[in-house]
């Protein structure tokens, strides 16, 4: 009769050769990549996956105490010790099994048989063969072992597994990866052989093929992969797309590792309608402090240059790139910041990001900006400075003014019974000659402005559920300003009045005073919603502004426009966005807004309603030759945003023109959420605020209905999309269909859109519509191939996805 031996410790775990003979097998499966976490599909896909298990925090596993269970040991002291039935070794979380086990207690040499089971709380390794390993040299060797990893998919085997070098080298033999489940393996990596230096970033594989399921459908005489968290060279996986703009893309990346804070990605962008495209990205990090990155991306020779459908006509080649910098740094505690953001295309390219969407840059108002910032900051004052360029992608625009440079300088400072603001810029504005002579014959004004805005803030009441402030400002401006007397004719023409130019050579000044009023009340009320303890607001405000009237039309527009009335704007103390003109105001603004808490205090509904009533007109305009208003009431403004239930959800926003009886602008949107279901309703209307799609030269008023959807089928498949259509004028703004297949292991994403898309042919604007495809498969674990995204997308190329309800605990 056999009896069991439990309780060993100390030298007994080293005959075992616990630690020595296993630890690289854990470092084998720790330096295989770990797929991410796909999320839903977690419990339906990995209920076999164990947890992670660590040992206490702090504690050397080595310094535990070992426990070794057998049916029988035979042992002789300087021979061979002999562990036979159900051999069981415990410390810690690792656990050891076989059916027998032997040490040449000379030798050194150990060898277990049948039913081997390691696993340490990061990886379990099994076999039915044979593990021989010898403790003095640390070497191993296993036969048809299996792994898993765990609280991961990512599991395999290989035939022959061999160690040496102090565990630090690992070569498996046939050996195999993959991340789906036992019985369901659509993807496998196999290879000849595998070899690991645990001290390098990256392992090698030899005569490797992928294969779907028994069919193998990729070969790679020679591949290396990264088995740490670190960063190395070599290709990446290659995208490809369609469009009826471009043709077929292949896009090949290529990674350069230059060092840990410095890296390069080269990718070649073959684009079958119009050549090879070279793409340089440079990311550098020499400190924390001071990060950056600089693109370039060029096609030597685009072919639809010159042909029939060419929309490039104003190069005079087919040369066309693309150059895009960003730098941020910060010394001094984050006191000194500088900063730039410089984008550039070949100039007169105007259709650059229509061709190509460039990832990086962005196009707003057909300009393109390049600025140098530098900045000073402390508590209560910071000087900062910008110098602000443009690029414009348009033949028929003027180029704006050019920051040459900004200074500003802000001072803060909050006393017992008073706020202190004291805000001044000096600027000079200038244009570039070049670009000005070859739009129009003539030349732009210029100037330099100086502009002083102290500030007080005195709060006249200040009680739980009402308060009453006061804020006086006086603004100073001088402008030396220089007026060719050869102006452009577009200039001309705005700045004229009764066939008298407007604008001054010179020194200008402008001085003007400005008070305000600000108050507001808040009541509260219970509400029977929400088990009863809902709660419902009332908060009227009131503000009353004045500013005296000055002729301000002498003066050019250097960075001054309109802004978009709202219910915020409302309440501002400026009509126009920018300095160069500040509007006369004897005015009186009125609103009340109403909110509902649940039980929970989350903000569930917000309404909020105001109108501005002028009881002196605005004389100030931003042309002489603009038209004066004859309104004397703002549009009436409202915004309205509501969680209805957890699924529903509400919005809607408009500007109502009292005086003529019409909506100057509106938007709405309906949206239902329930798990991975989404689905929204919007519409938007915006008066003379789009072009024709039929006729470009002419306004028209936008009118635009959308509807963006993503619904699962079931647990793996997906379909997404979006359509936005201009209702008045008839026609499709964009459209997006897509499907996405998402397995346990693997998911495919396909998605196809048609969209119009607008662009420069001959200094006239225009319109096509356009179709591209994108298809994106990937391995879970392994990688990705093709284009668009891995995850699904309601943005559309013309219009991004929005969920516009603002409210607070949301």
């Amino acid at each position: 009769m056999t009896k069991r031996i439990a309780g060993i410790s100390g030298p007994l775990a080293l005959t075992l050769g616990l630690v020595p003979m296993l630890t690289p097998t854990a470092g084998w499966a720790a330096s295989l990549p770990t797929p991410p976490a796909t999320g839903l599909l977690d419990g339906l896909c990995y209920p076999y996956v164990p947890k992670v298990e660590n040992n206490p925090a702090g504690v050397d596993p080595n310094s535990l105490p070992v426990e070794v269970d057998a049916d029988r040991l035979d042992a002789k002291q300087g021979g061979t010790a002999v562990y036979q039935g159900d051999v069981k070794v415990r410390q810690g979380v690792r656990k050891f099994d076989s059916d027998y086990a032997q040490l040449d207690q000379t030798s050194r040499d150990m060898v277990a048989i049948g039913n081997i089971f390691y696993s340490d709380g990061q990886i379990t390794v099994t076999s039915d063969k044979t593990l021989k390993s010898n403790l003095n040299t640390k070497n191993s060797e296993l036969e048809e072992g299996k792994y898993q990893v765990h609280g991961s998919p990512v599991r395999g085997s290989a035939k022959h597994v061999t160690m040496t070098n102090n565990n630090q080298n690992i070569t498996l033999e046939s050996a195999e990866y993959t991340t789906c489940p036992p019985g369901q393996e659509v993807w496998t990596l196999k290879a000849g052989s595998i070899d690991i230096d645990q001290s390098e970033v990256f392992g090698q594989a030899w005569n490797a093929s992928l294969w779907l399921y028994d069919f193998p459908v990729f070969y790679f005489p020679y591949i290396n992969f990264p088995i740490k968290d670190e960063r190395k060279t070599g290709l990446l996986y290659p995208g490809y797309k369609t469009s009826s703009r471009n043709g077929t893309e292949i896009t090949q990346p290529f990674y350069w590792n230059i060092a840990p804070n410095y890296d390069a990605t080269i990718t070649q962008r073959f684009m079958d309608k119009r050549g090879l495209m070279e793409q340089v990205e440079f990311r550098y990090m020499p400190a924390p402090n001071h990060v950056g990155s600089l693109y370039f991306e060029n096609l030597a020779n685009d072919k639809q240059f010159g042909s029939s459908n060419s929309t490039t006509s104003s190069l005079d080649d087919g040369h066309r790139y693309l150059f895009h910098v960003t730098h941020g740094s910060s010394l001094m505690d984050g006191s000194l910041r500088f900063g730039a953001n410089y984008t550039k295309v070949r100039d007169r390219d105007y259709n650059y990001y229509s061709d190509f969407k460039p990832a990086v840059g962005s196009e707003v108002d057909s300009q393109l900006m390049q600025s140098l910032t530098a900045g000073y900051y402390q508590t209560n004052w910071n000087l900062t400075s910008e110098v602000r360029t443009y690029q414009i992608l348009s033949p028929t625009a003027l180029l704006p003014h050019e920051m040459l440079p900004r200074l500003n300088y802000n001072y803060y400072q909050q006393g017992s019974w008073y706020d202190l603001a004291f805000n001044n810029e000096l600027t000079k504005f200038g244009y570039s000659d070049t670009e000005a002579s070859s739009k129009q014959q003539g030349e732009r004004y210029t100037a330099t402005r100086l502009h002083l805005e102290p500030t007080l803030t005195v709060p006249l009441v200040t009680r739980p559920g009402y308060y009453l402030n006061s804020q006086y400002k006086l603004m100073m401006t001088s402008y030396n300003q220089d007026v060719p007397d050869h102006l452009v004719s577009y200039d001309s023409e705005r700045f004229t009045q009764n066939g008298e130019l407007k604008l001054e050579d010179g020194t200008l000044t402008r001085t003007l005073p400005s008070f305000r009023l600000m108050s507001g009340m808040n009541f509260d009320r219970p509400v029977t919603w929400y088990d009863g303890k809902g709660t419902q607001t009332l908060e009227p405000e009131v503000q009353y502004l004045y500013t005296p009237y000055r002729d301000q039309d002498s003066i050019g527009l250097y960075d001054t426009t309109d802004v978009q009335q709202d219910y915020y704007s409302l309440f501002s103390d400026r009509r126009y966005a920018g300095l160069d003109r500040i509007s006369d105001a004897n005015r009186v603004t009125a609103g009340l807004t109403s909110r509902v808490y649940d039980n929970a205090g989350d903000e569930r509904l917000r309404l909020a309603i105001a109108q501005a009533f002028d009881m002196t007109k605005p004389r100030v305009l931003l042309y002489p030759s603009a038209s004066a208003t004859t309104n004397s009431r703002s549009p009436l403004s409202f915004e309205g945003d509501s969680r209805i239930t957890d699924r529903w959800f509400a919005h809607a926003g408009a500007q109502y023109d009292t005086e003529v009886g019409e909506f100057s602008s509106a938007n709405s949107a309906v949206e239902y959420r329930l798990d991975k279901l989404v689905s929204q309703v919007n519409y938007r209307f915006l008066k003379d605020g789009n072009y024709n799609f039929r006729n470009t030269s002419q306004a028209e008023d936008l009118s635009q209905a959308g509807l963006v959807l993503m619904a699962p089928i079931d647990n793996q498949w997906q379909v997404y999309g979006g359509y936005y259509r201009d209702v008045k004028q008839n026609i499709d703004v964009d459209r997006k269909v897509g499907v996405k297949y998402d397995s346990c292991c693997w998911s495919v994403n396909l998605s196809v859109e048609w969209n119009n898309n607008p662009y420069w042919e001959n200094s006239v604007l225009k319109t096509r519509s356009e179709k591209s495809i994108g298809l994106q498969f990937e391995m879970k674990g392994l990688g990705s191939v093709g284009s668009g995204g891995r995850t699904v997308s309601l943005d559309t190329d013309q219009l991004p996805y929005i969920r516009p309800f603002n409210l607070k605990g949301q």
